[in-house]
C-alpha cells in the first residue's frame, strides 16, 4: 500500500477499481505536492474521467428534489505539463432527482466551477471542504449561487 506522501497508486489505471473509502484514504495520506505533479498526462485524464463517471453515483435524490440545474465543471491543467492555460469542461445536469454527465456543451450553465485536478480529487472524496477551497482560491464558483450552494448538501462527499 502507499506510504504517507507517496502517489504510487496513481501510476495505472488501477485508480479506476479503488472503492470510495480506499481512494479517500490513499488521497488523504499524499501529499499535496505529490497529488499536484502526478495529475497530469494520462493519469489526470483517467482520475477527471473516473470522477465525473461516478458522480451521478453520489447524488442523494431525496435532496435533489426541486434542484434543476447545469452544471459545468472546469478542469485547469489541460495543456500538458500542469500549464494552466488548458481547461478540460465536464457538465453535469441535475435535475428530477437524477445527475448525467452530457456529452454534448449545453448552450448555458447555470452553475460554473472552475478548479485544479488536486483540488478537485480533495474535494470529491473529502479531503477538503469546498467552502475553504473557495476562500483559499482554489476553487471558483460562477452563475447562480444559491443554487451552487446546494450542491455540496445533494452529493455524498467522501466515503459513505
Amino acid at each position: 500500500m502507499a506510504e504517507r506522501g507517496s502517489a504510487g497508486w496513481l501510476e495505472s489505471e488501477g485508480l479506476t477499481a479503488l472503492d470510495a473509502s480506499e481512494l479517500a484514504r490513499l488521497v488523504d495520506r499524499t501529499s499535496e505536492r505529490e497529488l499536484r505533479h502526478r495529475l497530469i498526462g494520462g493519469v489526470r485524464e483517467i482520475a477527471l474521467r473516473e470522477i465525473f463517471r461516478r458522480m451521478p453515483e453520489y447524488l442523494r435524490p431525496a435532496r435533489a428534489a426541486g434542484f434543476d440545474a447545469i452544471v459545468a465543471w472546469q478542469i485547469t491543467g489541460a495543456g500538458g505539463d500542469g500549464r494552466p492555460d488548458g481547461v478540460d469542461v465536464y457538465w453535469i445536469r441535475v435535475s428530477d432527482g437524477r445527475c448525467r454527465l452530457l456529452s454534448e456543451p449545453p448552450e448555458a450553465a447555470d452553475i460554473s466551477i472552475r478548479t485544479d485536478p488536486a483540488t478537485l480529487l480533495r474535494v470529491v472524496t473529502g479531503n477538503e471542504d469546498p467552502v475553504l477551497a473557495v476562500l483559499k482560491q482554489r476553487l471558483s464558483v460562477r452563475g447562480d449561487l444559491a443554487l451552487a450552494a446546494r450542491l455540496t448538501k445533494i452529493f455524498a462527499v467522501g466515503p459513505a
